[in-house]
């Protein structure tokens, strides 16, 4: 991006400050970040190494979780704040859960409390997915293309402010 995607901009906020205020009315939020940042709203934890993969910041955010833990990459911050407070109501105890549109999973995410104890089980440079494929998924079907939205570079990101 050039920059970090924290401070992407959706509807006057930043993703970060965006995602912590979404989040953060249903339970306590911890982000995780590169570097020692405050973040209001939220508990920040560092991930000194964060090239290892997004598995090493999942254990690193996770480490305190007795779960299920909500979670979601950054990049996904321009899903609905309905979204997230449906897929929260809708879930119940499944291994993981996610919302679902266009017959696509996306984020954010749901785990359980034993996915969280595999998950942190994992060798850091582990992919996650490894672990994800091999459980029973629960489904919430929305209406919310944003789920789906993954902002990696700033074209994608001129595309996804542009159709939503």
């Amino acid at each position: 991006m050039g920059f970090p995607k924290t401070q992407l901009l959706w509807k006057g906020e930043t993703y970060l400050g965006r995602l912590v205020r979404i989040f953060g009315a249903l339970a306590p939020v911890t982000v995780v970040l590169r570097e020692e940042l405050p973040v209001h709203g939220a508990r920040v934890v560092v991930n000194p190494d964060p090239e290892r993969g997004m598995l090493s910041s999942l254990q690193i955010g996770m480490a305190e979780a007795p779960g299920p833990v909500l979670f979601t990459p950054v990049d996904f911050g321009h899903v609905r704040e309905e979204t997230v407070q449906g897929l929260v109501a809708a879930y119940r105890g499944q291994p993981v859960f996610n919302p679902e549109f266009d017959d696509r999973r996306g984020h954010p995410t749901i785990i359980s409390a034993e996915t969280v104890r595999g998950l942190l089980a994992m060798p850091p440079s582990g992919n996650p997915k490894d672990l994800l494929r091999t459980l029973e998924p629960g489904w919430f079907t929305c209406s919310d293309p944003g789920i789906l939205r993954d902002v990696d570079d700033p074209e994608t990101y001129r595309r996804v402010v542009a159709e939503l």
